[in-house]
């Protein structure tokens, strides 16, 4: 086996043995590599190939539903190098906020592609239809100008995006918390095999992986780092997961915008919570959007 199918191999094994984002783990990883550091955790020197995270690892390769890809791989694009971004940057102010040790996808698109030009649009499950109107009327307005939708396939206003972009003809990017044979929610099967067919299915997290709270947090700092700002369509005011995306983008130096909503609405009261802030920008329709996105 040669030595980078090793350092494929390890690097998968570590995302099963290991939480995503853990800064400990980049840094060994950047200095020692893969395989070094895989066996540092496990304490097996020799015959580290033969445990059950490398068998694992082994299985998940070989699967023709999805691929892997990491730093140095010739389909590593140069705009997902956005990703070192997060290393132990002071402003994420999280304990695990590093870059991926890898990514897996599926899907129709060509990733460096689709993330030359990309924004995210993200906000609540429980999504007003005030909410889903701006969060559609957002994404087809970027689609329309050449930008790729990237949102976290949730219910609500992730929801509306994926499908605004799908009906403009346009690839569109899910960032998963899980597997990507453990798909979530599972009642948006069909929207992912549409997603599928015309964009991209995205994780950090290795095939067989469980939903977590913890991932789906995670999973908001992909969001933000692959992707050229971040808008917050609605959010009530103690929502976790699309706050987390915003943080990020405003730690990064990306454009972080949030929609204001009705004074009497809960679900945009995060959003008005968000533009307190001098760094966050308020938007209202696409011109706005792509007006931050551009400078």
């Amino acid at each position: 086996m040669a030595a980078d199918d090793h350092e494929r191999l390890a690097r998968i094994a570590l995302t099963y043995l290991t939480a995503s984002g853990d800064p400990r783990i980049h840094r060994q990883v950047a200095t020692d590599g893969a395989v070094a550091t895989y066996q540092q955790a496990v304490q097996a020197r020799h015959g580290w190939q033969r445990t059950a995270h490398v068998r694992r690892a082994g299985i998940a390769l070989r699967d023709d539903d999805w691929r892997l890809i990491i730093p140095g791989d010739p389909d590593w694009p140069a705009t997902v190098d956005q990703l070192t971004d997060l290393e132990l940057h002071p402003g994420i102010g999280a304990d695990r906020h590093a870059p991926p040790l890898g990514l897996w996808i599926t899907g129709a698109a060509d990733l460096i592609s689709v993330l030359k030009q990309a924004v995210t649009i993200t906000g609540s499950r429980a999504a007003t239809a005030y909410g889903v109107h701006v969060a559609t009327d957002l994404a087809t307005g970027c689609a329309h100008a050449g930008w790729t939708v990237t949102t976290a396939g949730n219910f609500g206003i992730d929801a509306a995006a994926h499908r605004a972009a799908l009906t403009a003809g346009t690839p569109t990017i899910a960032v998963l918390p899980g597997g990507l044979d453990r798909l979530h929610p599972a009642g948006h099967h069909h929207l992912f095999d549409r997603i599928r067919d015309n964009g991209l299915l995205i994780s950090e997290a290795p095939p067989g992986t469980a939903v977590t709270r913890r991932r789906f947090i995670d999973r908001q700092r992909l969001l933000a780092a692959l992707t050229a700002g971040t808008v917050l369509v609605e959010a009530a005011a103690r929502t976790t997961h699309p706050f987390a995306a915003i943080t990020v983008a405003t730690a990064l130096g990306r454009p972080a915008m949030a929609v204001p909503g009705p004074v009497t609405s809960a679900q945009s009261a995060g959003c008005h919570q968000m533009l307190r802030d001098p760094r966050i920008h308020l938007v209202t329709d696409t011109a706005d959007v792509l007006t931050h996105l551009r400078r």
